[in-house]
């Protein structure tokens, strides 16, 4: 039970993923999509459409979710798998630590293209 608090995060993650990358994915296709219905729409894909959603907070706010919430999940998901081989206490502190100072670095990596297109 100590690490309950972990586990609820994993679940909560894992929505909040599979939300923000259908609405990803439903940006990259919308011209699919709504070609179905006859609504004509330019490329999603092309470089213009792409940098007008970089200039836009609420975009570059997805993205930054996504790259979290993502790197949480999978990041804490390997921890659990690789705590599952009972490891002493002081490897599992040092997994954990290497973990975390792997998440925040490319994280920190991630950050990086949304924010400096954003500011120009």
């Amino acid at each position: 039970m100590k690490n309950t608090y972990l586990q609820i995060t994993q679940m909560v993650t894992g929505v909040l993923v599979a939300i923000l990358l259908t609405i990803h994915i439903a940006v990259q296709r919308l011209d699919v999509i709504l070609g179905f219905i006859g609504i004509k729409v330019t490329d999603p894909l092309a470089w213009k459409s792409m940098m007008e959603r970089a200039h836009q907070g609420s975009w570059v706010a997805i993205y930054i979710s996504l790259l979290a919430f993502g790197l949480f999940h999978g990041l804490n998901g390997l921890r659990n798998i690789l705590l599952e081989m009972n490891l002493s206490t002081s490897s599992m502190r040092v997994l954990t630590g290497f973990i975390i100072v792997f998440g925040i670095l490319f994280f920190a990596l991630g950050t990086c293209t949304p924010i400096i297109l954003l500011a120009r």
